[in-house]
């Protein structure tokens, strides 16, 4: 089935020379250059593209490397198209999706990610790290609906999309997790609600200006993921509860509206007073 809201394409050599990460991500590249897919990447250049993919791909063995089977990339290309077209019924997608299924090589602290994890670098393009063994098409449609949801941001706040704050960060993952879990699966993903409200709302108003509006990219990094002050996936949790609190007291906001909204003013409705 061919869609017009996704265009998917797969990046997994097969090769047995590949015995190492940085071998397997150099084929990986070879193989979208030879494709003309270099320039719709969605990175700046293929420098940047090139140590996102390395960092993101795991840190598995490389032994764990497993090309999937036909009828696995059949299933997988089926999931996605059918997970846009669900999603598309509930918000329109604004414009077609280019889609990267390349592999990913877990370890067991990526256990929450069941087999699956995604990217979203620009407006119209997402990156989908995928284990041949691992995946299940619940994991699958719960990322592809998370990520597709942060392209749709990155479209409606096309004019800052390379100059995002720390509220701008969780607010997006608070958007993506709360759409996926009307929509798609009632259950909460594990960095949701790695906090509980309470925590990160304290969290939230213990944030200073500085920190909170900071566009420096370890602090976001930090934020999101934690550090040695934030406990792990404190922005994503901050962010889930802030946007289930905006959905709470403007329930008859449509999602079309919500994905307008800029982050601060998401924070001013869910506070009741302006900040900064």
């Amino acid at each position: 089935m061919k869609s017009d809201l996704v265009q998917i394409e797969f990046y997994f050599p097969n090769n047995n020379n590949v015995k190492s990460k940085v071998k397997l991500v150099d084929l990986i590249l070879d193989e979208m250059r030879a494709k003309g897919s270099i320039d719709r990447a969605g990175f700046s250049d293929e420098k940047m593209l090139r140590s996102h993919i390395l960092s993101l791909i795991g840190d598995a063995d490389i032994d764990e490397y497993k090309v999937p089977s036909e009828a696995q990339v059949q299933e997988i290309m089926e999931c996605i198209e059918a997970t846009a077209l669900k999603y598309n019924s509930h918000l329109a997608i604004p414009t077609k999706n280019y889609v990267y299924v390349l592999p990913y090589l877990p370890t067991k602290e990526d256990v929450a990610m069941e087999g699956v994890m995604g990217l979203t670098p620009y407006s119209c393009v997402f990156y989908i790290f995928l284990s041949a063994e691992l995946w299940t098409k619940k994991t699958l449609a719960n990322t592809v609906a998370h990520e597709l949801n942060h392209t749709i941001y990155n479209y409606h706040h096309y004019d800052n999309l390379n100059d995002h704050t720390v509220l701008d960060e969780m607010v997006m993952e608070g958007l993506a997790e709360n759409f996926r879990e009307n929509f798609f699966d009632k259950a909460p993903a594990a960095w949701a609600v790695a906090l509980t409200r309470e925590k990160a709302f304290k969290v939230l108003n213990e944030m200073d200006d500085k920190t909170l509006y900071s566009k420096d990219r370890s602090t976001i990094a930090g934020i999101l993921f934690g550090n040695n002050i934030y406990q792990h996936w404190t922005g994503y949790s901050v962010g889930y509860w802030l946007v289930k609190e905006l959905l709470h007291k403007k329930p008859d906001l449509n999602w079309d509206a919500i994905m307008h909204l800029p982050s601060l003013e998401i924070l001013e409705i869910v506070n009741n007073k302006k900040r900064a």
